[in-house]
């Protein structure tokens, strides 16, 4: 089915004009509809469950934070309302309230119901197996994976293969068993948070339980958020002591998976 007849079959109504986003694996439109209704489409030939699972984790960060309203969805198109934006607003201190209250979401187990992805990487969620301490499951299903897979694609050489598995003995010491699983946003950098008209918009998830400064960390690494943001966080989340050894840990995981997609 082409965008268009996904369109007809989900809101019945037609397609009047659609304006290319960005073009890939995964391509995103502007389409509007008959009705007058403005629409966010996402569109992929492959047919696989990452446009299913960006869906189902909208609708699950919903209850916590505005998110796009998921209009309709298959294995090769998402269609969700669109977003209009406040070139004027700044929403930080909103943001920061916002992801403190998601992080209060907690589960027995770390990692999530089905593998997803961070980007155009397969993230791996230990499904079924009852993990509970962090330690082990940031550095089997985060770190280890990316390590290996960067290593099969040449990306490290064999040396720096051998002394990014040394990092193992800094994750058990640093991230130790108080830590508990928080409900994650999972790719939270500024360009997947989106200044609405009425307050912030988050998409692009990549959702798990892990430690929440996880998404925190993320939020260093490519600016746009400001001191309002962090203090905001701290007033109803305050961070635990260690936070900036722990830090660069939670970094790697994102500079490791940009390795793996852009290459050195």
């Amino acid at each position: 089915m082409s965008i268009e007849q996904h369109v007809e079959f989900h809101l019945d109504c037609k397609v009047i004009d659609k304006k290319t986003i960005s073009t890939g694996d995964i391509s995103s439109f502007k389409l509007l509809t008959s009705t007058g209704l403005s629409i966010f489409a996402k569109y992929q030939e492959m047919e696989n469950n990452n446009l299913i699972n960006q869906a189902s984790e909208l609708v699950l960060l919903s209850e916590s934070m505005d998110t796009p309203k998921v209009l309709g969805f298959s294995k090769n198109c998402l269609l969700l309302e669109w977003i209009e934006t406040n070139h004027k607003s700044n929403h930080q201190t909103e943001i920061g309230k916002i992801l403190a209250n998601l992080h209060k979401r907690t589960n027995e187990y770390f990692g999530f119901n089905y593998d997803n992805s961070i980007g155009e990487m397969p993230q791996y969620n230990a499904i079924k197996q009852s993990v509970t301490s962090w330690n082990f499951f940031f550095w089997e299903y985060r770190l280890l994976f990316q390590i290996k897979y960067a290593l099969k694609n040449k990306q490290i050489s064999h040396k720096e293969y051998k002394k990014l598995l040394l990092i193992k003995s800094k994750v058990e010491k640093l991230l130790n068993s108080s830590i508990k699983p928080s409900l994650l946003h999972g790719d939270l950098w500024s360009g997947n948070v989106i200044n609405g008209v009425n307050g912030p918009v988050f998409i692009d998830t990549s959702c798990y339980y892990g430690h929440s400064e996880a998404d925190l960390a993320l939020t260093y690494m490519f600016g746009g958020f400001s001191n309002d943001f962090y203090r905001s966080y701290e007033v109803y989340s305050p961070l635990e002591s260690g936070f900036e050894l722990r830090k660069p840990i939670y970094m790697l995981y994102h500079y490791l998976n940009h390795l793996n997609i852009f290459g050195r």
